[in-house]
């Protein structure tokens, strides 16, 4: 299955997941207390089948802990709250305690996003949709028989269908975040979505809204229509094999095959203005190599949360000589290229992260204003092929995790000297500004998860 067929990217970050099912009612209850008990479960890959014992640890003692039954998606932070997305509740705990604060149950599996102080629950694969308050876990408004959720900050968009297969008669439909009100709808076919897509947008944070969002309405084309209204702009591109999405007022498209005979790892790109439908700049940028000389294809590493590393219209690239490079959506300009070879693999809006190839090598982090080293570190040893591999910049550190000969470590550096604050043994489940979420066998309960403070 294509890339641009595929379904959103926070289904795919759990994949694992089952649907979420027999949501009922109109008006969602109150959370549960959190005095119950944590469920007891059996351990699964994601549970760490205790690989990580024997690992060094290095730094800080943990500022709290506490037991979850299955973590299949990261943590996120909301205010004071730490969301803990375990097997088939959505806890929320005290940041500095550790304390539970509520507990929202699920009969089945689900995936999550953070619209500010909203969270928006869902199926992966279609079924109900629920938008909780994030202080209180209480659900503020419910949609059933929903496909395809994609959740900006103050959208939430899905597809729904009556009918199936070729017979489905089926609409893309808008509604307000904070209450549910249906802003519009609009007529398509049974593959129509919105895009999930966008520069430097980390799951589980929903995107900013924009003016205009792009829709496929068909298997075809990409459409841009207005976010709060449903009109159509003129901006229109054919449906690449990869992705499109809204930059700053371009709808954009990507293709990340490169032609045959192409050795450089070619990235096509298209743009034309969303509102007007003026074409704008076309041209290539390239992906960079893994360790064994194959093309990355991807412009930012598909375990990093990120779809793309960027921001505005400045989007992360390589080089045709293997560069890190940013290059202006609006003029395709190169703002700046880096000194050295490598392959951006996670970053924000002020940090990109560079490793010596998309798998493997030394690490770098880069200035994303300038491009200038801020500092390297030697190898990790950390396959980045590896299904344990993780990475998150944020605006204080640079964690990376993986398997060193079969045992799961976790290295936090500081983002602005490089210096390693610490090494712990076990999953990388959860960053933020100041902290680092690490999961790790904890026995029969389940997962132990630690919370370390910087």
């Amino acid at each position: 299955m294509s890339p641009s067929h595929r379904p959103p990217r926070w289904s795919l970050a759990g994949a694992a997941l089952s649907l979420l099912v027999g949501l009922a009612a109109c008006t969602g209850p109150r959370a549960e207390p959190p005095e119950r008990p944590a469920p007891r479960v059996e351990v699964t890959q994601e549970s760490l089948r205790g690989s990580e014992t024997g690992a060094e640890r290095q730094g800080p003692e943990p500022a709290w802990s506490v037991t979850a039954g299955r973590l299949d998606q990261p943590l996120a932070q909301v205010g004071q709250l730490i969301l803990v997305p375990d097997g088939r509740e959505l806890r929320a705990v005290d940041r500095s305690t550790g304390q539970d604060r509520w507990r929202h149950p699920f009969p089945g599996s689900y995936q999550y996003a953070v619209a500010g102080s909203l969270i928006v629950v869902s199926a992966s694969n279609g079924g109900p949709l629920e938008v909780l308050d994030a202080a209180t876990g209480v659900t503020r408004w419910r949609a059933e028989d929903t496909q395809s959720v994609v959740v900006q900050q103050q959208v939430v968009y899905d597809r729904e269908c009556v009918g199936t297969g070729r017979s489905a008669k089926c609409v893309v439909i808008a509604r307000d975040v904070r209450d549910g009100r249906q802003l519009w709808k609009l007529p398509a076919d049974r593959f129509a979505r919105v895009t999930d897509e966008a520069l430097g947008v980390r799951m589980p944070y929903a995107a900013p809204a924009g003016r205009y969002v792009a829709v496929r309405l068909n298997e075809r084309t990409y459409t841009t229509v207005a976010a709060t209204t449903g009109k159509a702009g003129a901006g229109r591109l054919p449906s690449r094999a990869w992705h499109g999405f809204v930059a700053d007022g371009l709808l954009v498209t990507t293709d990340h095959d490169p032609p045959r005979g192409d050795r450089r790892c070619t990235v096509s790109i298209a743009t034309v203005n969303a509102a007007t439908g003026t074409r704008g700049w076309s041209g290539e940028v390239f992906s960079g190599r893994r360790e064994d000389g194959e093309c990355a294809k991807r412009l930012a590493h598909d375990r990093s949360g990120l779809t793309l590393i960027g921001a505005g219209t400045r989007l992360v690239a390589v080089t045709a000589a293997g560069r890190p490079q940013v290059v202006d959506l609006r003029t395709g300009r190169t703002q700046w290229e880096g000194v050295a070879s490598g392959v951006p693999i996670d970053g924000d809006d002020r940090s990109l992260l560079v490793r010596g190839t998309a798998d493997a090598g030394e690490l770098a982090l880069l200035d994303m204003a300038t491009g200038a080293t801020r500092w390297t570190a030697p190898d990790p040893g950390l396959s980045g092929t590896s299904a344990s591999w993780r990475s998150s910049v944020t605006g204080r550190l640079v964690v990376v995790s993986g398997a060193v000969e079969e045992r799961l470590v976790v290295l936090v550096h500081d983002v602005s000297t490089g210096r390693q604050l610490g090494r712990y043994p076990g999953w990388l489940a959860g960053v933020g500004d100041d902290w680092v979420a690490v999961s790790h066998s904890g026995g029969p309960g389940g997962i132990a998860l630690d919370l370390y403070a910087f």
